[in-house]
């Protein structure tokens, strides 16, 4: 009755979030709508097609499409017998051959697993958590780059929410479907509130009293380097930093065969990575937009200079 009941007021919830996001979405719409209607009134139509759009296909399309894949997760395969192992096994390697690039060697070595009987499924689960996790980081990382370029650059909040919004559904649905399978509907619930709770967060933050978590957003140089305003660096870097742990949080759902481990320890995990992971943003951003345009420059003036000059 107790799982019931949580589970009710899951979605009540999720509801309530929803309910706000879609409030404060049209509100900020309707007043931007209106100030296109001065300009023009067909920029007013263009912009509804083009938020209708951005709602359908970066929002409700991915939230939706995550509903498709089976459930399923690495911890289920050490408790699956008969035939419910040999399909998960079966699917695990086919998953493999079609979403990660293998060489022949690797392709025989994965497909040769299903032929160990009491060894095949711990061999395949360190295989296929090896081969797909880069993958997965791959798609992690440009989506919390892509979240900090966009909400520390944009000052509008319905572009931030959409953004936010879009990104973050999108990249639940390539993690299911890289993986070939999404966790319980329970799990699912839990990472689309966090979704919807980081929307508003995304819509709002500006209003907050952010400067002192502006070290750690900027690193410190990096905000002075490239003269970024200060609370819109950080407002970008808090984003980026949500998305990393929800992603991360999705992956262990997904990914973590090891039954030893505790939420506390998978939740101090999450917080880890989604740290290190921002880290190597924000010091790629200082490589792309300082160091290395630096180095072009003086490399260019060095090769330009006459010869024989010391």
């Amino acid at each position: 009755m107790k799982k019931k009941r949580t589970s009710v007021w899951t979605i009540i919830l999720l509801i309530s979030l929803i309910i706000l996001v879609v409030m404060s979405l049209v509100s900020n719409a309707l007043e931007i709508g209106e100030r296109l209607r001065g300009a023009h009134v067909f920029l007013e139509i263009a912009f509804y097609v083009l938020i209708a759009v951005v709602v359908l296909g970066g929002i409700v399309y991915p939230l939706v499409g995550v509903f498709f894949a089976p459930i399923f997760s690495l911890e289920k395969l050490h408790n699956a017998d008969g035939s419910a192992r040999k399909k998960w096994c079966k699917r695990l390697v086919n998953n493999l051959l079609e979403n990660v690039e293998l060489t022949p060697e690797e392709q025989e070595q994965v497909k040769g697993y299903l032929k160990l009987e009491d060894e095949t499924d711990d061999k395949l689960i360190e295989f296929f958590d090896r081969k797909i996790t880069p993958e997965l980081n791959k798609e992690i990382y440009d989506t919390a780059k892509k979240i900090f370029i966009i909400t520390a650059v944009s000052q509008n909040s319905v572009y931030d929410m959409l953004g936010m919004a879009s990104a973050n559904f999108t990249l639940i649905k390539r993690i299911t479907e890289i993986c070939g399978f999404r966790p319980s509907n329970a799990q699912v619930f839990r990472l689309y509130v966090r979704v919807f709770a980081m929307t508003l967060l995304a819509g709002n933050l500006e209003d907050m009293n952010i400067e002192e978590l502006i070290p750690m957003a900027t690193e410190g140089a990096l905000g002075k380097a490239l003269g970024i305003v200060a609370a819109s660096a950080t407002q970008g870097a808090i984003n980026a930093l949500t998305t990393l742990r929800m992603a991360s949080i999705a992956k262990n759902y997904l990914l973590n065969a090891d039954v030893s481990q505790t939420r506390k320890e998978l939740r101090k995990k999450s917080y880890a990575e989604a740290f290190s992971i921002l880290k190597s943003i924000l010091k790629q951003g200082m490589e792309e937009k300082v160091k290395n345009p630096v180095k072009s420059f003086f490399g260019r003036k060095k090769d330009e200079s006459p010869e024989g000059e010391v």
